[in-house]
């Protein structure tokens, strides 16, 4: 009889142990005492990617259903437009098969190691002290650039999670995601997580038939997921002599873009196919980094397009919000009816502010 308290208590301890959170800041597959760890591994790595996630005010997809149309340009030049208006920004490299954000921030020499705080995300500068563009990416992994990823969908789940919950991003304003082509297990997997998230996609297409085509999927899947869209980036929008500097169209606009206008889906930007692009990209510092320039004025106003968006989208739920407050206001007691119209006023009065 004796030792049946002992034993409860042993019990209740490994129990207790199971259910706290270790508090580091990478996943349970990272770490060298994962083997004789007694926590609860899915309840840490869960427990992980929501606290990256309650740090990270909005997340961008830029996506496309098909390869070779820039969404890893859009996605570097407009995190660099986004860090210049001053924006805490991180650029996550979804992209598995492809990661070339390394490269375009000519950031391909780092390696990283696993710290207790997470994956380190090395740093793109922006300006003298501003704060710049973090960086994340399978590429800082690998040996070798041309180092081929031969991976089955189950790494590509774990290393989505990964990349949203073991790369140290701290406290974002934005986390602009690359993401690969297509519909697949990256973008379902990704969805799943940033349900309840404030998460905004943006798509990227060149001007012809088919690329068009192919992104009314993407656009399609984001629909039917609730993925908010904030429009259209039209890649390859022209082409500016870099001799002459005139113009001339490389992929007509063809009639697939009524479907987007049809679905309310706003062109944002259309870029042209320009040399600074290129040469930015090769050179390790995207267009958008070069003020005053063409390229980096058309990622500006992409970026302050962003801005406009989601903060009218957060106005919108606070107004949502304050109405719901009204509502209860008559709840009150009676006895604090001079606190209940005091309150009511101040609601009103922010709540036409915020209509206008």
């Amino acid at each position: 009889m004796s030792d049946t308290p002992v034993k409860s208590d042993v019990r209740f301890i490994e129990l207790t142990q199971q259910t706290e959170d270790c508090g580091l800041g990478h996943a349970c597959s990272f770490c060298p005492g994962e083997q004789s760890c007694r926590l609860d591994k899915a309840h840490h790595d869960k427990h992980l990617v929501e606290r990256r996630l309650d740090s990270i005010d909005w997340v961008l997809l830029v996506m496309a259903n098909k390869g070779g149309v820039g969404k890893s340009t859009v996605s570097a030049n407009l995190s660099v437009a986004l860090a210049k208006q001053g924006y805490r920004v991180g650029l996550a490299d979804a992209d598995i098969h492809g990661p070339n954000a390394p490269r375009i921030f000519g950031l391909h020499n780092e390696r990283v190691k696993v710290a207790a705080s997470g994956i380190p995300t090395p740093r793109f500068s922006v300006s003298e002290g501003g704060p710049g563009v973090q960086v994340g990416s399978l590429g800082f992994f690998l040996a070798e650039a041309d180092t081929p990823v031969v991976w089955r969908d189950a790494y590509k789940h774990d290393y989505i999670h990964h990349m949203v919950g073991s790369f140290d991003w701290g406290e974002l304003d934005f986390l602009v995601v690359d993401m690969p082509p297509g519909t697949g297990n990256e973008l379902i997997t990704l969805t799943d997580m940033l349900e309840g998230s404030n998460v905004r996609g943006i798509l990227v297409s060149s001007a012809d038939a088919i690329a068009l085509q192919d992104t009314l999927k993407a656009a399609r899947f984001c629909k039917e997921r609730g993925v908010p869209l904030l429009g259209l980036v039209e890649n390859y929008a022209g082409t500016i002599c870099p001799h002459c500097g005139g113009e001339f169209e490389m992929f007509p606009r063809a009639k697939e873009i009524e479907a987007f206008e049809a679905s309310e889906i706003e062109t944002l930007i259309r870029v042209p196919f320009a040399a600074d692009i290129a040469n930015g990209a090769s050179q390790g510092a995207p267009a958008a980094s070069v003020d005053g320039s063409p390229i980096a004025e058309l990622f500006d106003q992409l970026a302050a397009k962003c801005r406009q968006a989601v903060v009218e989208t957060s106005a919108e739920e606070f107004q949502q919000q304050l109405s719901g407050v009204l509502s209860h206001i008559d709840d009150l007691d009676e006895a604090d009816e001079p606190l209940q119209e005091a309150v009511k006023a101040l609601l009103e009065q922010e709540q036409q502010r915020l209509s206008k």
